[in-house]
């Protein structure tokens, strides 16, 4: 379940001082609280989404909304507003997506830099993820030697219907005793036609 709403916070308050109330018309002064909305994930705030102002006559203690305001309290009040700016924090929920954006991009461009790097230099006990049949299931193996020219692997006896559950089935005991062998200008063609598609080095 999903929590998000709006929540307010005050962030500033203020005085227009020699005014002259509408409502008791005495030449008073008057309080103004400014409050700022923003929209919350979880009690995150992401973002704001607006402002209202509340402006108080010190001496009758009616409230206003600046619409209801004569025109030069309007004015005055303008004026007084300045400087009052949204706090940085009513956007740490956009600066954490950015975040997560910007490190999940360069967790898939580091991921796919070791996987060149893996391909082009196999060891003993890489596993590669590969797309098993044209049938959506996908399965691994694993290398068990390396020569000058050969990879030699055994096949994961299992397959899965999820490219991103490999690691469900990559267990020991599902790996057979069965021996594939191919050169390793075959196994960078395999990774480049996207049939291998991951590399797990430990």
């Amino acid at each position: 379940m999903v929590f998000f709403g709006t929540k307010a916070s005050r962030i500033k308050d203020g005085q227009i001082n020699n005014v002259t109330c509408p409502n008791c018309e005495n030449q008073t002064s008057m309080t103004y609280s400014i409050f700022g909305k923003y929209a919350h994930i979880y009690w995150i705030p992401a973002f704001p989404v607006g402002r209202e102002n509340i402006i108080e006559c010190n001496s009758c203690k009616q409230t206003y909304k600046v619409k209801e305001l004569p025109e030069h309290l309007k004015q005055k009040f303008e004026f007084e507003k300045q400087g009052a700016k949204t706090p940085l924090w009513y956007f740490s929920g956009l600066a954490i997506i950015a975040c997560l954006i910007s490190f999940g991009a360069w967790s898939s461009s580091q991921n796919k830099t070791n996987n060149e790097e893996y391909i082009k230099a196999p060891q003993i006990g890489d596993v590669y993820s590969i797309e098993a049949s044209q049938n959506g299931y996908y399965s691994s193996i694993k290398v068990t030697d390396v020569t000058q020219d050969s990879v030699y692997v055994i096949i994961n006896d299992y397959e899965i219907d999820r490219r991103t559950k490999i690691s469900q089935i990559d267990k020991a005991e599902n790996y057979t005793t069965q021996i594939d062998s191919y050169s390793k200008e075959e196994i960078i063609n395999l990774y480049d036609e996207n049939v291998i598609y991951e590399i797990d080095r430990d």
